[in-house]
């Protein structure tokens, strides 16, 4: 069985439920007023979804939440990072458009009113969106203590949920992937460890299996476990504005969240992406795969394994966009190329692995089925009456 579904998160089966059960009918919604003229989400399963409302700029719009991470803040009474990830979650889809992200609005339930526990979540979303350099205008708590586990005895039990919207810049085209092609450049940013993905399979590996604690040390680093798998997700904002204001036009961008690298395969091009160097992994996503005996390609397939942001320039533009992540303050890796192989595969070499979809297979076995037609399996909705483009797969538990 497969390590993430025996740890509670069946990404297979979520997928195929919402196919069946769900995307109908939210594919019949539409917009009824004329002040809209389109609404797409340039490609089945992108980071946010377009809507232009002339004589005003494209807005970018997307939802994300914080997952089970909130389990290990509870645990650890830090409450602080699960902010800043609400905030950097969301705007780093909205990036992915090409647009500039300006606002959030939050969505926080919990069982019962904590005022320090309140006081840290919103210093921490205060962090995330001087950051991302946004306001949150609003937003909701809702008391639903029925509907949450119990947590008598310690912190609150909460969710925490964004909606963040943005805005495409005058003269700026939207960035879908749909202009990637072979021979461009694919440079990969480090993150800051695991973000806010697959925490459902890394506590089940560390605390479960692996009987390791909160305070346990990683080994050969002298950090705590905590600090380690609480670190914030790092916001990619700067670094893609940095890219426009040196004049390179990106062709792809790509937030690197649940499904780790495979999110490659999310840009609209029919095309495949060779991964020959990444930035080093933290040596938390070791821990995690010798404590839980997680093998690579759920590992690569779960994590982002040390990269949580790629850029896809050309290979004329490629100097310039490593000088303007550079002096955005990242550290820029020349991560692989872009292949003319049809069928939207991701290889990673030296972990000997080749994906496609949702799944890393070990290299030489290649992924079941055949290549899709182009447009594959991220097809653009046409831009018509539907308001709800395909969801892509949950990326936060």
């Amino acid at each position: 069985m497969d390590p993430y579904a025996s740890a509670g998160v069946d990404e297979q089966r979520e997928q195929d439920v919402f196919a069946r059960a769900m995307r109908p009918w939210l594919a019949r919604t539409a917009v009824r007023s004329p002040l809209v003229t389109h609404i797409t989400g340039l490609a089945s399963g992108y980071f946010a979804t377009m809507m232009h409302i002339p004589p005003g700029p494209p807005l970018a719009l997307t939802t994300d939440g914080v997952g089970t991470k909130i389990l290990l803040a509870r645990e650890a009474n830090r409450w602080e990072p699960i902010g800043v990830d609400c905030v950097a979650n969301n705007v780093n889809d909205v990036i992915c458009t090409g647009a500039v992200p300006l606002a959030l609005l939050d969505y926080m339930a919990t069982d019962r009113i904590d005022e320090e526990v309140l006081a840290a979540v919103a210093h921490g979303l205060y962090l995330g969106a001087e950051e991302a350099g946004i306001a949150i205008p609003g937003g909701e708590i809702a008391q639903i203590g029925a509907m949450l586990a119990p947590a008598a005895g310690g912190p609150p039990m909460l969710d925490l949920v964004g909606t963040a919207v943005g805005a495409l810049p005058p003269g700026r085209e939207p960035v879908d992937g749909s202009r990637v092609s072979a021979g461009d450049v694919i440079l990969a940013l480090p993150s800051s460890g695991l973000h806010s993905n697959g925490y459902s399979l890394a506590r089940r590996a560390l605390f479960e299996m692996g009987r390791l604690s909160l305070d346990s040390e990683v080994p050969g680093t002298g950090q705590r476990l905590d600090d380690a798998l609480l670190a914030p997700t790092r916001v990619y904002v700067r670094a893609a504005e940095a890219l426009w204001a040196a004049g390179v036009t990106p062709r792809g961008l790509v937030h690197i969240s649940g499904g780790g690298l495979l999110n490659l395969a999310r840009l609209a091009a029919d095309v495949s992406y060779e991964l020959n160097a990444l930035p080093p992994a933290p040596p938390v996503f070791a821990l995690i795969a010798e404590a839980g005996r997680v093998p690579p390609e759920t590992m690569y397939a779960t994590f982002n394994m040390g990269t949580g942001f790629c850029v896809v320039v050309s290979p004329s533009e490629a100097p310039a966009a490593i000088e303007a992540l550079t002096d955005a303050g990242e550290q820029p890796v020349v991560a692989g190329s872009v292949t003319a192989r049809p069928g939207r595969y991701v290889s990673i070499p030296a972990a000997g692995l080749l994906g496609r979809g949702d799944q890393f297979f070990p290299l030489g076995d290649d992924p079941p089925g055949d290549p899709p037609a182009p447009g594959g399996t991220h097809s653009p909705r046409p831009p018509l009456g539907g308001t709800h483009p395909p969801r892509p797969p949950l990326d936060t538990v």
